[in-house]
């Protein structure tokens, strides 16, 4: 799906009890909408999505708002670059624990570039540019992130990295070689880097959000 491919995830009604204290804290008045473009360093042709995301968003529900889109596995560690700040799930040694951080009071504006790290193995980085700041559409409704657009497959988990993926790549391109029959018997029929099927994904998102998994 191309940039101009953008897509309207229907809400739905069920509000997420899970989240009322941290909304409880916020003034309505004040709530925003953060349209984020956010893309794999290192890859090409490019491997992006494009979400809005409720400014009361911590950057933990942020990392799992993330790993759905990607469809990442989460089974690895991962921290947010801001600046000069790092922020990384409770108990690790950072600047800030994702928890307790908003994406709202971060200080960003309209251009405002920050890194998502996921598998520090591998060295999977997203950059994050916010694209829009956008008054919140629905302040006294259930808040939740929605996808707007994207482009290509997420790398399969544990890969090696950018390197690994170009491999992986080239070799399903060859079905027919040693290579790209080990290589397609180990991600699967299903896996093709050059489909994404954003409306799936934007449906997962949105009963995941309604769900509280987020």
């Amino acid at each position: 799906m191309h940039a101009s491919d953008r897509l309207d995830v229907p809400p739905h009604c069920c509000p997420m009890a899970k989240r009322a204290d941290v909304i409880g804290r916020i003034s309505r008045a004040t709530l925003m909408d953060f349209v984020l473009h956010v893309q794999l360093d290192d890859i090409s042709p490019g491997i992006w999505r494009v979400l809005k995301v409720p400014s009361e968003f911590t950057l933990a529900q942020l990392h799992r708002t993330l790993q759905l889109v990607f469809a990442w596995q989460d089974y690895h560690l991962h921290d947010f670059l801001v600046g000069d700040r790092r922020f990384e799930p409770p108990g690790e040694e950072s600047d800030g624990e994702s928890t307790a951080v908003r994406i709202g009071a971060l200080g960003l504006e309209l251009g405002s570039q920050f890194l998502y790290r996921y598998d520090f193995g591998d060295g999977w980085e997203h950059r994050i540019i916010v694209e829009a700041i956008l008054p919140a559409a629905n302040p006294a409704g259930p808040r939740w992130p929605s996808l707007l657009g994207g482009e290509r497959a997420g790398p399969p988990e544990d890969c090696g990295g950018s390197g690994g993926y170009e491999e992986l790549v080239a070799a399903l391109a060859r079905p027919r070689s040693k290579a790209g029959r080990m290589h397609r018997e180990w991600v699967g029929a299903a896996y093709d880097p050059d489909r994404f099927d954003g409306w799936q994904v934007g449906r997962m998102l949105t009963l995941a959000a309604a769900y509280g998994a987020l």
